[in-house]
């Protein structure tokens, strides 16, 4: 992200003193269940991420008014381990340079009010350059670049997610290996932001889906393969249309597409290219089943990808160990005693991770009591194939450690079989026929001339619809987690032996706009707790939670009625199970709020919103959008009705003309009746 005045940055000193006494954490395991710390299952985000923090180190903000920002340390188990730094940086909105945040007003949560607090967590690429240059935590306004994995690109960072302090967050930047990652994966990386948002019990969380492979955009890859975007496998869903693609035309696109019969699809093909029909057969083959569309051929591809070498890789057939003059067992027993190996290996959590030659051989003893054949055989070991695995060795260079890990082959072994002798021979050499690198190519390859570039035949007749289905799946990018999903807000009613209650309550402020209402908070009470009490509790937990509330006086609760009601207990006059609506007004604070802003006098209650300064803008688009969806858009110089700029025939390279005028007034323009003289 540019530097700007958006950009912020926060210094973080001198790393060897910052590294004195901190604790290390599991990055697999972070912020699952009871770790670092239990956490309240049914408590608020607010108060959850305070006792998250609790457990951190403090970077940065000791003093009264200072950004402040925490870290944890969490130790990847990879070879060699790795130890990653976890930014969190809670960001004083009333100091920001942007208040409003457009992530909010483009997934349609432009009503939420503006909140006190933001809290972000960053994973930056390098640590070093993080303490050089300082720690960059600004959401970019401004025009956004696709990322090979992930969301919108965020400067130098891994992940980067912002949480408001009412629970309702965005998760901006996402980078695995082809987005500049050494030694996590962006699978990785998701697993660790959902682990944290479920945790830490966050409302809901949105992102701008622009993850690539290579040349390949994965919403529309991954939505052919498997019906959903590459980010559904953690729950994200449709979030809001973009282009005016509602969520029936875009279910209906993925569907056209993967039922594309292939048996249609190949006579078309094979028209234009020699190349793609041979595709379509080679993988037919290697499948050992029929493949009958286009998204069976692209699942197959895609989960065949996990299990092939990553390149081209040349192993020996295990059973050549037996010819090594130091050998005097048996064939049989050799071949018990590595697949005992393979074994112990095979029950390794998580699997496919390095073991220390100890806990191998400690393992394998189980079942091979010969110290000495166990010794030979994992000696010998390295590089080898074993039934549908290789082995493989090499020391860790931290510890100078032998170490062993499993590479499954399952899935190329059939192309191998041919060639591995029967019996125990001298050392056969196997290569592999298919690597990763090559089913990439043949993937993008098909990707390319039927989906993105299709061919004139794909255009016309009963296959039409290709290229429009396609344009519907790329334009669908907003999606949406909802961690509350199914969890309807419920009061927890304290009896004998409970010492608090649990209320959820909300807010109608008299004097406010209709549509800035916030959403409902739980409120902890004494189960003795009387009515003045649930009112100024209320009033203070709003008060820290939203901006535009820091005025607000509670004067009543709804339902309850009565002059003297303040010192009744709650629990005779609350409903069970019924949302508690408290009453109050705000003292008039939107001018100031207004003129830090730059909104006009006339929307100033559009101030205390996150859409604030759009509550006029108007959109009037061809494509049937009549909201701000976050792209790009040039507004009419007559009747200052918004429209998308390629809806209007302008492409994304091109500037916005001067004078712009919509579609309809141009029509309107040209209709009018000549002027006589």
């Amino acid at each position: 992200m540019a530097a700007n005045k958006q950009t912020m940055v926060i210094s973080l000193g001198n790393p060897r003193r910052r590294k004195r006494g901190e604790m290390l954490f599991r990055f697999e395991s972070f912020c699952q269940p009871g770790y670092p710390a239990p956490l309240a299952g049914g408590g608020a985000f607010r108060d959850n991420v305070r006792a998250l923090l609790g457990l951190a180190h403090l970077e940065a903000g000791g003093a009264q008014g200072e950004t402040k920002c925490w870290s944890f340390q969490l130790e990847l188990h990879r070879h060699p381990p790795t130890v990653v730094r976890l930014f969190v940086v809670e960001e004083d909105v009333a100091a920001s340079p942007q208040r409003q945040c457009h992530l909010c007003r483009h997934i349609g949560w432009g009503r939420h009010l503006i909140c006190s607090k933001r809290f972000h967590f960053l994973l930056p690429k390098r640590e070093l350059s993080v303490e050089a240059d300082g720690l960059h935590y600004g959401i970019n306004h401004g025009p956004e670049k696709p990322s090979s994995k992930g969301t919108a690109t965020t400067r130098g960072h891994l992940l980067h997610g912002v949480v408001h302090l009412n629970g309702f967050g965005h998760l901006v930047a996402l980078h695995g290996f082809e987005g500049g990652s050494d030694f996590v994966a962006g699978h990785q990386l998701m697993d660790l932001w959902d682990r944290i948002c479920a945790a830490l019990n966050v409302r809901k969380v949105s992102l701008v889906d622009t993850a690539r492979k290579g040349h390949m955009e994965l919403r529309l890859l991954h939505g052919v393969a498997y019906g959903d975007t590459w980010f559904g496998r953690w729950g994200y869903r449709f979030g809001r249309p973009s282009y005016g693609v509602a969520l029936p035309s875009y279910q209906q696109s993925l569907h056209a597409l993967q039922s594309l019969p292939l048996c249609v699809l190949v006579p078309h093909l094979s028209c234009f290219s020699q190349d793609l029909p041979v595709v379509v057969t080679k993988y037919q083959a290697i499948s050992g089943h029929k493949l009958l569309n286009l998204g069976d051929l692209l699942r197959f591809m895609l989960e065949l990808r996990t299990r092939l070498p990553a390149t081209s890789v040349t192993a020996l057939d295990y059973r050549g160990i037996m010819s090594e003059a130091s050998c005097r067992w048996s064939a049989k027993r050799v071949d018990m005693a590595a697949r005992a190996v393979v074994d112990a290996l095979r029950r390794t959590e998580p699997p496919a991770r390095w073991v220390t030659r100890q806990e191998v051989r400690d393992a394998a003893r189980a079942y091979i009591g010969d110290t000495g054949l166990l010794d030979f055989v994992l000696k010998s070991l390295g590089n080898h194939i074993v039934g549908n695995y290789v082995v493989r060795r090499a020391m860790n260079p931290v510890t100078k450690v032998l170490e062993y890990c499993l590479e499954d082959v399952s899935s190329v072994l059939p192309a191998v079989g041919a060639g591995v002798p029967g019996g125990g021979g001298g050392k056969v050499r196997v290569r592999f026929q298919l690597t990763r690198a090559q089913l990439m190519r043949d993937l993008t390859h098909l990707y390319r001339h039927v989906l993105k570039e299709p061919c004139q035949a794909l255009t016309t007749g009963a296959l039409g619809a290709v290229p429009v289905a396609v344009r519907m799946v790329l334009d669908t990018k907003h999606f949406v987690k909802d961690y509350h999903e199914g969890f309807a807000p419920i009061n927890t009613v304290g009896s004998a032996g409970h010492v608090h209650i649990n209320l959820c309550c909300t807010l109608l402020v008299r004097n406010g706009s209709p549509d800035l209402v916030p959403p409902y908070e739980t409120v902890t009470l004494p189960a003795h707790a009387a009515v003045g009490e649930l009112k100024w509790e209320v009033q203070r937990l709003f008060r820290e939670m939203y901006l535009g509330l820091r005025t607000f006086t509670a004067e009543s609760v709804a339902g309850v009625v009565g002059t003297g009601q303040d010192a009744c207990p709650v629990l005779g006059l609350i409903d069970v199970g019924s949302v508690v609506v408290v009453e109050g007004t705000v003292v008039e604070q939107q001018p100031q709020l207004a003129a830090d802003e730059g909104v006009p006098p006339e929307n100033e209650a559009a101030a205390l919103s996150e859409g604030g300064g759009d509550g006029e803008r108007v959109v009037d688009c061809t494509c049937g959008a009549d909201d701000d969806d976050g792209e790009r858009m040039a507004c009419c110089d007559i009747c200052e009705a918004w429209q998308h700029t390629r809806c209007a025939g302008i492409m994304d390279t091109e500037d916005v003309p001067h004078v712009f005028v919509c579609s309809r007034c141009d029509h309107d323009v040209l209709s009018f009746p000549p002027l006589n003289c």
